[in-house]
């Protein structure tokens, strides 16, 4: 499957097809990791401001957006490294394409900007679903954290890192 999918930077016309993945694989979350009231505060509807915002967000010279995409151009899934950060702000795949390697093709994209950067490192605030996932990506468990949410509430997350060099 991960054959047919390509990796490649975003573009501002991704914007609405980049909410729409972050949102269905938020709102596909286990309520047992996360209560509505977070899941929906950490990724509201999809709407014309939210879209407009990814799209200039897109454009920052701070940021790399990556998408993953099908054949038919379908954005199957969504990155954010943050340069000067070293930090994967987000990483998200639809949840009907998920454990089909997508995730790990948008992390290593990641990895390979970052190495250019010459960054030394890689770090995330990884919420609690996604702890596995980067565990077997090479990252190691730093200590537990708050991850601030757009409406000022807060989420359990995990802070973590990997060397990249």
């Amino acid at each position: 499957m991960t054959k047919e999918i390509e990796c490649r930077a975003a573009r501002s016309n991704d914007a609405k097809d980049m909410i729409t993945v972050q949102f269905k694989a938020v709102q596909s979350i286990s309520k047992e990791n996360y209560p509505k009231q977070v899941l929906s505060a950490w990724s509201p509807k999809p709407n014309t401001e939210r879209i407009k915002w990814w799209a200039d967000y897109i454009n920052n010279d701070n940021v790399r957006c990556y998408v993953a995409t099908n054949k038919k151009s379908k954005v199957l899934g969504v990155a954010v490294y943050l340069i000067a950060e070293q930090c994967i702000k987000s990483l998200y795949v639809d949840p009907k394409h998920s454990r089909m390697g997508i995730g790990s093709r948008l992390l290593q994209r990641i990895e390979r900007f970052a190495d250019r950067k010459e960054a030394d490192k890689l770090n995330i605030k990884a919420s609690l679903n996604s702890i596995s996932f980067y565990k077997n990506m090479g990252f190691q468990k730093i200590k537990e954290v708050k991850q601030i949410l757009s409406n000022g509430s807060t989420m359990e997350a995990t802070f973590m890192e990997k060397a990249i060099n």
